[in-house]
């Protein structure tokens, strides 16, 4: 079955249809409906729905508008919604249960939500050289009524959300190809509801930041505080990989803000940022219906469906 992605923010509901070929990807389809601006609550995670009735319509009017049945599908989330956080621990046992206890108590001292209200899952990655603990963990937590709602929208018109991830996390998979000559990668996507930078030592995430930015900000203001808070993950990214030398930047924003964020990367890390094209992609050809930083992450988490 060719793998089907579904993506939801605050304004639209996307759906993209991905097959293999020899040449890289195709996308045989791709879909977008608007979402009522009163269905989505407010706070730091994206807030549940109001009302996960008012979801129904711009669904069920996106299901008429794809050509081929959908029964299963990947779901992707804004990285305001869907966080990540790096843990370590001694154990990490296989029974779901103890598993869920232990992952639940590593983020309670990592994030100032109530942990009690979170969907959480945790992947072993590799460890750093110099951490305390033998086994590193990626975190991803969303809060539970939230994605239970989206789930049950789906289930109500026939499609099983499988995986479910954000866009950076999703992103840093469509460009991994684009970073695999270098040992320490970065990606930054840049959306409504601010920037992410997700770093790749040797083709695994190493560190995450997720930063929200107001869109009523002057550009000078935005600016300042966007290059600091970059010069601070520098330090910060110096101090969790010792020794290791940031290779290549790579950037996602829509066009206009492209040259801006460019600057501001290079200023930051002293390094050329290079906005990704679809030449950078698994795709095969430039579909004409998919802006590039909508369609990206929804391509990486095709990827990680079939690979």
């Amino acid at each position: 079955m060719p793998p089907h992605v579904f993506a939801v923010d605050r304004e639209q509901l996307r759906y993209g249809r991905f097959v293999r070929s020899a040449q890289g990807f195709e996308v045989e389809e791709y879909r977008v409906v608007g979402l009522p601006p009163e269905l989505l609550g407010g706070g730091p995670l994206g807030g549940a729905m109001r009302d996960p009735l008012l979801l129904r319509a711009p669904l069920r009017d996106l299901m008429a508008q794809i050509s081929t049945p959908v029964k299963e599908a990947s779901l992707v989330l804004p990285d305001a919604w869907l966080r990540l956080t790096f843990a370590e621990s001694d154990e990490l046992p296989r029974a779901a249960e103890q598993r869920q206890e232990i992952l639940r108590w590593k983020l309670r001292r990592l994030v100032p939500f109530r942990v009690e209200d979170l969907r959480l899952d945790g992947l072993q990655i590799r460890p750093l050289a110099h951490q305390e603990q033998a086994r590193r963990i990626l975190l991803g937590f969303a809060i539970e009524l939230l994605v239970r709602q989206l789930e049950e929208a789906f289930g109500a018109v026939g499609v099983h959300i499988g995986q479910i991830s954000n866009q950076s996390l999703s992103l840093l998979e469509a460009v991994r190809d684009a970073l695999r000559d270098v040992e320490l990668g970065a990606v930054v996507l840049v959306s409504g509801e601010g920037y992410s930078l997700v770093f790749s030592l040797r083709n695994e995430p190493v560190l995450h930041r997720f930063k929200p930015v107001s869109p009523s900000l002057a550009e000078e203001t935005s600016e300042r505080l966007v290059v600091r808070d970059l010069r601070l993950t520098r330090g910060f990214l110096g101090e969790q990989i010792p020794g290791a030398r940031l290779g290549r930047i790579l950037l996602v924003c829509p066009g206009e803000s492209a040259s801006a964020w460019i600057g501001w990367l290079e200023r930051a890390f002293e390094l050329p940022a290079f906005a990704v094209g679809w030449e950078h992609l698994p795709v095969a050809g430039r579909p004409a219906s998919a802006p590039l930083e909508e369609a990206a992450p929804l391509i990486g988490a095709a990827r990680r469906m079939v690979a």
